[in-house]
């Protein structure tokens, strides 16, 4: 029970949360009915993020980005589980790997000793193998010794050129004219310059392809064509691009995989590309037998898709004289035990994740930990019927109430078993605010609700569930007073997540916490790319999912929410069903 003291705190954050979804639907609504006004009222959002993309003054950017934050927490469609962070095993001889803030590792400076090789294990299986689609962790470092682009990240984890010789900008911050190294091949002895960027990063823009990675090209300005407004020399070595505002981070997306070039040549000619009418049909055919171009340090001399990886030196990249590892062999074990075992017995190198229960055999300078600008959460649908025949602000409180009710910090503790850092926010506390300060602070213009935890939610479970069960007796859900919905307006929901270990354990966790509410939750666990096929339906009321940002700015966590985000599972923007037309 909450002291008396703590009590009346509680009530006044109840208010002032009350306060923050009246601010919010007003601003996103409006007063009539139609699902026509209620699509169109996401647009301010859009507008928002588009205006942070433009704004050159850090200040200004700053401020914009936390108004964007709270319009998206308020409609309370977003419940934040845990900040994600990159914990893995790795032998004290396997020194010089390169980590990124977005969980990839760089095994191209690295050295085993007096070994020329290295052995690794994946806990999940890489997505693909083509930059333009590689998401999750094991895909993109993967791709990130595949293929190289204008920029990497140095041991410190500090953005550096790559390909790139050099960079200029014009004084409008506008026009970026990069100049890259000379010789440039592809592993297959081909030669490789500016067009091939021209090509790729079109590529990813092509509505055609569905890249998950589209709309980071969006900062693009484009041309008469109607194409990205990029450029390449008579001598294919200088690229020349035109943006539609400055953009602060440009040289640290530059250095992320979507932005890598690939051999155009490989990708039409891949054998099912296209259909017998040349529409394309799998974009990423070229990728999936051994032997295509790549750019990079490595190129795959054997694959067995989902099982195993062979990677080798690609003696025509500018820098393999400086390479040390040879070879990487890497193994997709799903089961994390699985994996330990083989570390132990002394098989690998490197596993990417670390089991619940390390043996004392494990030393520990081979634990090893790094933060990741990601957080897991569960977005709700605001389409879900639900809400049907609720009040914007009434909906919004209903999803806040359920998504107060996990317990958090049993979910890191017990179910992950990693100690992750429970999130009350969507940023993580290390974010940078592009000022030299940290993005999650109080300041004159802008104050979390949980002002001494920098949140949305409290830290403290039981707090939490108090104000649960406020929401639900202030709703007229609890009328008998003993803290859960009653039985004439109990419901159930679906829970849509991915089928492996963790997320199922995640799910389940949930599931018996809104027991305690009263609510009855059905879990669907499918596979990734079946859950991709029903996110496109939204026939959930929760999902699951990982956010990783793409570089150290709020920015690439607050973008993903815009009308047509590749990543807004919560369906913010889309027109609203007739008998739900007051979802947010």
């Amino acid at each position: 029970m909450l002291s008396r003291k703590e009590n009346v705190g509680m009530k006044k954050r109840l208010s002032f949360i009350l306060a923050l979804v009246l601010a919010v639907t007003a601003v996103l609504s409006s007063c009539s009915s139609s699902s026509g006004v209620e699509a169109i009222a996401w647009e301010k959002y859009d507008s928002l993020i588009s205006a942070v993309r433009s704004e050159s003054d850090a200040a200004k950017r700053e401020a914009y980005m936390h108004i964007a934050e709270d319009w998206l927490m308020g409609t309370e469609c977003i419940a934040p589980i845990y900040h994600i962070s990159d914990r893995y095993l790795m032998k004290s001889s396997l020194t010089g790997v390169v980590s990124t803030e977005f969980g990839v590792k760089y095994f191209r400076k690295a050295k085993n000793g007096e070994r020329t090789d290295a052995k690794l294990v994946y806990t999940e299986v890489p997505n693909s193998l083509d930059p333009a689609f590689a998401q999750n962790q094991a895909a993109l470092s993967l791709v990130s010794d595949l293929f190289s682009g204008l920029y990497t990240y140095d041991e410190n984890g500090k953005v550096t050129p790559e390909l790139a010789e050099s960079c200029t900008v014009s004084a409008d911050g506008l026009t970026y004219t990069f100049k890259l190294r000379e010789g440039l091949k592809w592993s297959n002895g081909n030669a490789f310059g500016a067009s091939d960027f021209v090509y790729s990063w079109r590529r990813v823009a092509d509505d055609e392809i569905k890249s998950p990675y589209a709309y980071l090209f969006d900062i693009f300005d484009v041309n008469e064509e109607g194409k990205l407004d990029l450029a390449a020399d008579e001598t294919d070595t200088v690229l020349t691009v035109t943006l539609k505002a400055p953009v602060t981070n440009f040289t640290e997306l530059c250095a992320f995989p979507a932005f890598y070039p690939v051999n155009q040549n490989a990708v039409t000619y891949a054998k099912g590309y296209t259909d017998i009418f040349g529409n394309i049909i799998n974009a990423t055919a070229w990728t999936e037998s051994a032997s295509f171009p790549t750019s990079g340090a490595y190129c795959v001399s054997a694959l067995t898709e989902g099982a195993s990886y062979s990677l080798s030196l690609n003696k025509n990249y500018f820098g393999a004289s400086e390479v040390a590892l040879k070879t990487l062999s890497v193994t997709v074990k799903k089961s994390i035990d699985e994996a330990y075992a083989l570390y132990t017995s002394g098989e690998i190198d490197y596993i990417d994740a670390v089991p619940a229960a390390l043996s004392d055999a494990t030393p520990s300078e081979e634990r090893r930990s790094s933060s990741i600008n990601g957080v897991y959460l569960l977005c709700h649908n605001f389409n879900s019927s639900l809400y049907s025949g609720m009040t914007a602000e009434n909906a919004a409180l209903l999803r806040r109430a359920i998504s107060l009710y996990i317990d958090r910090e049993y979910i890191v503790s017990t179910v992950t078993g990693n100690r992750e850092d429970v999130a009350t926010s969507l940023m993580s506390e290390k974010l940078p605010d592009g000022s030299g300060g940290l993005y999650r602070k109080n300041t004159g213009y802008h104050k979390y609700p949980f002002m001494r935890n920098l949140g949305y939610y409290s830290e403290e479970t039981e707090e939490n569930r108090e104000e649960a069960r406020e929401i639900i007796k202030a709703l007229g859900l609890d009328e008998d007073g003993d803290g859960r919905i009653d039985s004439r307006y109990a419901f159930s929901m679906n829970y849509l997540t991915v089928k492996n270990k963790k997320d199922i354990l995640i799910a389940q966790s949930v599931q018996q916490d809104l027991a305690g509410l009263g609510i009855v939750v059905e879990i669907e666990a499918v596979d990734e790319r079946v859950l991709k096929n029903e996110q496109a339906f939204k026939q959930y009321d929760l999902i699951s999912m990982s956010l990783i940002a793409c570089a150290s700015d709020p920015l690439c966590l607050l973008e993903h929410w815009v009308t047509d985000g590749e990543y807004n599972y919560a369906d913010l923007g889309s027109v609203v069903v007739e008998e739900n037309e007051n979802a947010y």
